[in-house]
């Protein structure tokens, strides 16, 4: 029997098991979806907290109900090791792990290099692999690739089949889940690429087919991309509007009673999370080995970089309006998430306006209902206070940074000195409430 056989009759049977790589906030909640459709799913974390707190059906991430996890730990569905030898035993090998930029805004890639490097040295023949994790076009073919047949010993479309299928996780999004959200496959073959999709279509309804990993690997990039240049458009333009006396809130609810060609995006204080604000560097990244230069997104990046700081300039000057200035004023931020009614601080606009109006020489504190404490890039730590009346009371200056649902906007007006609403909770601006 051929290894494509055998491991296409396992998922006609259900006799698959399947490792998960990295068990945060794109990996747990694919291992779940596999579970709760009856397959076996091992996970794989190098934290043993996260390996303790899966297989004792503790849930750690918000898009997850309890119930779904503690179901599919409790029925031996879903169970997770920091042994990476068990890869031996898995008949698909999906790669979540985190896919960070370094210091110089360079892809961090050690933690794909670490996962293909286990991989190589424990799978077995005839394993699907797929890569889930954010990265530029060619890392299927060209970085993991050489590292797990050197590994291995084994050969890609004989031994085993290689593939990319971008996550495509919304955090907080009650609609759109993995299950029911489109996934797109591409494989280094075409057995690999019907394998793959018998095995993603054992846990979400609708698989896209396409001609490669690198374009999986690009769509990815393009979606992600495409959000951060019309949010530093909406957001360059919101500052404009705000030095011309126009309300910008106004102007996109206008616009977008266009039935055709206009798509609202709104303004705010950056963008936020692992992708939009990561992606385009790992495009500048290959570009730059093909010596192209990606000029519209450069510059996206750029005004995304400065909202910070211009953020902060605009506290400053609402400060200032009454008579008071930053250095040794109290200022109340509501909101660290980077997106509404969800616990991930990833990447948050907040956490570096909170730096940089600390180093400024403001007293900061923060409320945010979903996030207990906070540490930000310069190493200050804080632990949220709670909402009152008092809280508001005392502050010099409350910044509302995230438009969590639970903020009643009436009670934070009437009861602060000054307001810097940076997400319209507000609707009007008055002499103490200043808009973005």
């Amino acid at each position: 029997m051929t290894y494509k056989k055998q491991i296409l009759d396992k998922v006609t049977g259900k006799q698959l098991l399947i490792g998960v790589v990295g068990l945060g906030y794109v990996g747990l909640p694919l291992a779940v979806s596999f579970a709760q459709e009856g397959n076996r799913v091992l996970g794989f974390d190098k934290a043993e907290v996260k390996v303790k707190k899966v297989n004792s059906g503790e849930n750690y991430i918000g898009d997850i109900d309890n119930w779904e996890l503690e179901q599919v730990t409790e029925s031996g569905y879903l169970k997770a090791t920091s042994d990476f030898s068990e890869l031996k035993n898995c008949d698909a090998i999906l790669i979540c792990v985190p896919t960070p930029l370094d210091r110089y805004k360079k892809p961090d890639m050690s933690y794909i290099e670490a996962a293909c490097t286990e991989i190589g040295k424990n799978m077995k023949k005839g394993t699907f692999i797929s890569l889930e994790s954010t990265t530029y076009p060619t890392t299927t073919e060209d970085f993991m690739l050489p590292i797990i047949q050197r590994e291995s010993g084994l050969t890609e479309g004989d031994d085993f089949w290689l593939a990319f299928s971008p996550e495509r996780v919304d955090p907080g999004n009650q609609d759109f889940k993995t299950k029911n959200t489109p996934k797109v496959l591409g494989a280094l073959t075409a057995d690999g690429l019907k394998i793959g999709e018998a095995i993603y279509k054992l846990a979400i309804e609708n698989v896209h087919l396409v001609s490669s990993p690198r374009v999986a690997e690009m769509v990815k990039i393009l979606e992600n991309t495409y959000r951060l240049i019309n949010i530093s458009l909406i957001n360059e333009l919101a500052l404009l509007a705000g030095k011309m006396d126009i309300n910008i809130w106004e102007v996109i609810d206008a616009a977008k009673t266009k039935p055709f060609g206009f798509q609202a995006f709104y303004p705010g204080p950056g963008v936020g999370g692992h992708c939009i604000p990561l992606d385009p560097f790992y495009l500048e990244h290959i570009a730059k080995k093909f010596n192209f230069e990606l000029s519209m997104i450069h510059t996206a990046g750029h005004i995304d970089l400065l909202m910070a700081h211009r953020m902060t300039l605009k506290i400053t000057s609402a400060l200032n309006r009454q008579k008071k200035a930053l250095n040794g004023s109290k200022v109340l931020f509501l909101g660290v998430a980077y997106k509404p009614n969800i616990d991930d601080e990833r990447e948050s606009p907040a956490l570096k306006i909170i730096e940089e109006v600390v180093n400024k020489g403001a007293e900061v504190s923060y409320h945010d209902p979903f996030i207990s404490e906070i540490k930000t890039e310069g190493d200050n730590s804080f632990v949220s206070t709670e909402l009152n009346e008092k809280t508001l009371q005392d502050a010099d200056c409350v910044v509302i940074t995230t438009n969590h649902s639970v903020f009643d906007a009436d009670f934070i007006e009437k009861n602060s000195k000054l307001v810097v609403d940076l997400r319209n909770v507000i609707k009007e601006a008055s002499d103490k409430v200043y808009k973005l």
